[in-house]
């Protein structure tokens, strides 16, 4: 046997990924011979790891012409030289601050992009309808993006864009399953804190938190909802949880975690009244649902004890600390949603922007649902994987299409 090292761990770490990404593969087979993309070029802002990168593949195999970046404080490195070394454009470093990071935007975007994939708006916000009067179409991954979108975006647009984060699976397995599981996972081996009777408090009882909050108490820590939707927080609580006020839990809770999607969830003020000690968590697109410049107008010093750990002194003496700078903790900190979740996520991505090429014409600008075909497609080739095999010693009464 043979153990290679050195300069292609990250091509086999992509590969390894991939393998695991297997309806994202049959989409990349499907698009290899027609290439439906061909000639064309597609803008992309997401998060640079390994599964965008097959993605960027599945892109390519189509004909597309791929230019990315990133969004802010998630990008890998390895995996952008990577990208660079396939033939994908890339305006991205870890190390871009935020005005870096927005001149990357208008660099994608002036690159003209045909379609675009976007995650928090991002793109989207730099666009102009003179500069880029070819855009045909685009998709959105994000609820944050959705809400800028349908509110301070609305009427703006002129090409549709459908929103994937609308689309039920990405609720269920991405946002639900992929985010709870991979939050928890990150605060653990950031903090290397054991989670069993922390009091964790979630802002946010859509898809995202309820996904949060039920891992968190699958591994012992009991938790508060704090849900301003009165048919979100009775949700919430005969799902057995509590629910409160934020006000009513400033100094009860030891761990915070914001999953709203709206700017200033946690503001500078509250934070002054939490207990020494408390960890502050962001599962949003945007850091800013913690006020981070509000704490840090009022905090006496900060100090940065690892890469992802930062530690706030307020003037009552109480020690406050954010994790990840208040990025995403599971893509800043982690490893980012499990590969089978985003496997679904991005063949919604795939998918959706093949059907945009095709009926584009025909749709009012703005944004728009998944369509309701590519949504079973996609369901029933995931329940094929999560089955196949089982036939043999279950017996075929275990068939995806009997369940």
């Amino acid at each position: 046997m043979v153990m290679r090292t050195g300069d292609d761990r990250v091509e086999r770490r992509v590969d390894w990924v991939s393998r695991r990404l297997p309806i994202l593969a049959q989409i990349e087979r499907e698009f290899s011979s027609p290439q439906p993309f061909g000639g064309l070029c597609i803008g992309i802002c997401l998060h640079i790891e390994p599964k965008t990168a097959a993605l960027c593949r599945v892109l390519m195999a189509g004909g597309a012409q791929v230019v990315i970046t990133g969004n802010f404080g998630t990008t890998q490195q390895d995996v952008a030289d990577y990208l660079r070394g396939t033939g994908v454009t890339v305006y991205h470093a870890p190390s871009d601050d935020r005005n870096a990071h927005q001149s990357n935007l208008n660099r994608v975007a002036g690159r003209r992009p045909d379609l675009i994939i976007d995650n928090g708006a991002e793109l989207f916000s730099v666009l102009d309808s003179e500069t880029n009067a070819n855009l045909i179409a685009g998709t959105e991954e994000t609820t944050s993006g959705a809400n800028r979108l349908r509110n301070e975006k609305a009427g703006a647009g002129w090409f549709p864009v459908v929103v994937v984060n609308d689309s039920p699976l990405k609720r269920i397995v991405e946002n639900q399953h992929g985010v709870g599981q991979t939050l928890v996972e990150a605060f653990m081996r950031t903090t290397n804190l054991g989670v069993p009777g922390k009091r964790v408090v979630v802002l946010g009882y859509g898809w995202v938190g309820r996904g949060i909050v039920r891992s968190f108490n699958s591994f012992g820590a009991r938790v508060c909802v704090v849900e301003p939707n009165p048919i979100k927080a009775l949700e919430a609580a005969m799902d057995g949880f509590r629910v409160a006020r934020l006000d009513q839990v400033l100094s009860w809770g030891n761990v915070f975690v914001t999953a709203t999607a709206q700017p200033g969830a946690i503001t500078g003020e509250q934070m002054q009244s939490m207990r020494d000690g408390t960890i502050l968590v962001n599962a949003g697109h945007f850091s800013t649902e913690l006020d981070l410049k509000g704490l840090g107008e009022v905090a006496d010093h900060a100090s940065r004890v690892t890469d992802h750990i930062t530690e706030y002194v307020l003037p009552n003496g109480r020690r406050l600390t954010v994790l990840a700078g208040g990025e995403m903790l599971n893509l800043a900190a982690g490893g980012g949603n499990p590969a089978e979740t985003m496997d679904l996520g991005l063949a919604l991505q795939a998918l959706s922007l093949h059907w945009l090429l095709a009926h584009h014409a025909d749709l009012p600008s703005g944004p728009r649902p998944v369509p309701e075909e590519i949504n079973r497609q996609v369901a029933q080739m995931m329940l094929e994987q999560i089955f196949a095999g089982e036939s043999a010693t279950l017996g075929s009464s275990l068939s995806p299409g009997r369940l």
